[in-house]
């Protein structure tokens, strides 16, 4: 896996996160700070469905789409990779997988056997990978992702972490920020305020991994489905 979507894959991964439930800095209603995170967590995890939106700078590499993604194993994700281009991809809960990546991504990925037959075969056009082993495309780390990053587990008792509430979406929100160890950046989370505590949007500032993930469409269905037969590449 290339270590730009390997960073980005792993930045967005699931924590199994137990955090203290112990008053520990100043209330956000009636709940702590970790304690409100604890549950944001588990809400965001359990929700039927979500659609995450992704603008993030991962190892210099700019990565901007989306992905939604449900429980039961059906994913739609897109995502370019500025210069080196940009993949979709569909998995169904019946184990189907379908990749399409256009010329700049083949050359990024296939530089080692690329040709102009392989391009005018491949670019632009769906292929249905295997789901796993050494041939399973990179991409499905995009459809693993399990909707919150890593890191928000720890640095939210002291004093140094702020809360307040604010709209997201003219949603209410309840904003969290702390800062970031070691890189002068700052990690800011938005959870809904009302109805069930979800992630909303996360914001990193400074080092390697800054950018923005907005959290939308909780419990809709996916819509994926196998791409139309005429658009599907012709392998042997």
């Amino acid at each position: 896996m290339p270590a730009a979507l390997r960073r980005a894959a792993s930045a967005l991964v699931c924590l199994a996160v137990t955090l203290p439930a112990t008053a520990c800095g100043p209330p956000l209603g009636d709940k702590t700070r970790p304690e409100l995170l604890a549950r944001a967590i588990e809400a965001t995890e359990s929700a039927e469905s979500v659609t995450l939106h992704i603008d993030v700078l991962s190892l210099m590499v700019p990565m901007k789409g989306s992905v939604s993604l449900d429980g039961r194993g059906n994913c739609v994700a897109e995502m370019s990779y500025g210069a080196a281009g940009v993949a979709e991809l569909i998995t169904i809960e019946n184990g189907e997988v379908y990749l399409r990546r256009d010329e700049a991504r083949l050359r990024a990925q296939e530089r080692h056997r690329i040709t102009r037959d392989l391009l005018d075969d491949l670019a632009g056009r769906w292929t249905r990978p295997p789901a796993d082993g050494p041939d399973a495309p990179a991409e499905l780390a995009l459809c693993d992702v399990r909707r919150t990053p890593l890191g928000l587990e720890n640095g939210w008792e002291g004093d140094s972490a702020k809360s307040e509430v604010t709209t997201v979406g003219g949603r209410q929100a309840h904003k969290l920020a702390k800062p970031v160890d070691g890189d002068g950046g700052t990690t800011t989370v938005y959870i809904a305020a009302e109805g069930p505590p979800y992630f909303l949007k996360i914001v990193t500032t400074g080092g390697d991994e800054a950018g923005t993930t907005t959290f939308s469409h909780y419990g809709r269905p996916v819509g994926a489905k196998a791409p139309p037969a005429g658009t599907l590449a012709v392998t042997d």
